[in-house]
């Protein structure tokens, strides 16, 4: 059996089957509630209670996060990663998806629960998740010494919870215009995988997560969170960096910028090698232009792309089509 569709069928649990359903059937099956679960103001300050105590001190970690698959963030993570005071990947945890599993932390919740239904009196609903981040940090810290960690994940799901199971962590949302980011999907993932998503689908996760994104960056108690959309960091390359180092606290005096200039391509949708030549590092062409592909659409395209998401194309500041 494919290992895509083996992967999926790991993470069924019979709360998610409906929503699993809705997704190999091309209908729409995320929504608001799954990027912006409700935290009352006491749940919260006890889940970063709990993160805090279970990490314990250390610098503070980096966190990349981007609004879906396509959308910049292995290019904001090579990005940080040039700073001589930064440990990518540590564990060799290439993508850190910890806030995409909330549900699944829950889910362990509710299964502890049960067997003594009594301890729903003292536990809340992701005091596992908060204390497993704090912990992982930890453990993750030790292994990258006196520098920072710096893990990403492209997905936004459950991003509420971000300031509460990393709660000294500095955090990069990585946006990118919806279109371009559909568009690379559609050229990424094999149209015969279980697991790719329709242009529907992916627009309405686009929308979605934006709009998460837009609202915790635009919070008055933001000052650990930098929206970074990927179009700056193609048109204004050096104010784009220096505004990641002051946002990270990394010392700009120290960083790698001749090795910024020559950063080379992981992942671009128009390679089309296998999946794992695909993510290995490839020399710039003179030609890389990953913005406004979107533009070659058709109409009707334009048009069914605007109907699901031209609200969140406005907040974010992306022009419709004309």
């Amino acid at each position: 059996m494919c290992a895509k569709y083996v992967s999926i069928l790991k993470t069924a649990r019979l709360g998610n089957l409906g929503q699993m359903a809705r997704r190999v059937a091309g209908l729409q099956y995320l929504s608001d509630k799954d990027f912006l679960p409700e935290v009352d103001e006491t749940s919260a300050a006890r889940l970063r209670d709990l993160s805090r105590h279970a990490r314990g001190d250390g610098p503070t970690p980096i966190i990349v996060l981007g609004v879906m698959p396509r959308s910049g963030s292995n290019m904001i993570r090579d990005v940080l990663a040039l700073h001589p005071d930064v440990a990518a990947d540590p564990g060799r945890l290439y993508e850190f998806p910890l806030l995409h599993a909330a549900d699944g932390a829950a889910a362990l919740m509710e299964e502890f629960i049960s067997y003594f239904p009594r301890n729903a009196d003292v536990l809340g609903r992701y005091d596992a998740l908060a204390m497993l981040a704090g912990a992982w940090l930890r453990e993750l810290q030790r292994e990258a010494g006196n520098k920072r960690i710096l893990l990403k994940c492209p997905h936004v799901q459950h991003l509420s919870l971000a300031p509460h199971i990393f709660p000294d962590a500095k955090l990069v949302l990585c946006l990118r215009d919806g279109r371009d980011v559909v568009d690379s999907s559609l050229n990424t993932f094999s149209r015969y995988s279980l697991s790719r998503k329709t242009f529907a689908q992916l627009a309405t996760e686009w929308k979605l997560g934006t709009d998460a994104m837009m609202q915790m960056s635009g919070a008055s108690d933001a000052s650990n969170v930098l929206l970074n959309r990927f179009e700056d960091i193609m048109s204004e390359p050096r104010q784009t960096v220096d505004a990641l180092l002051a946002h990270t606290g990394l010392d700009p005096a120290t960083y790698d910028y001749d090795g910024y200039e020559n950063l080379p391509v992981r992942g671009s949708s128009r390679n089309k090698t296998d999946d794992d030549t695909r993510w290995q590092p490839q020399e710039k062409s003179k030609d890389f232009k990953p913005v406004d592909r979107w533009l070659s659409w058709s109409d009707k395209r334009k048009a069914q792309f605007d109907k699901i998401a031209c609200a969140a194309l406005e907040r974010a500041g992306y022009r419709r089509h004309v």
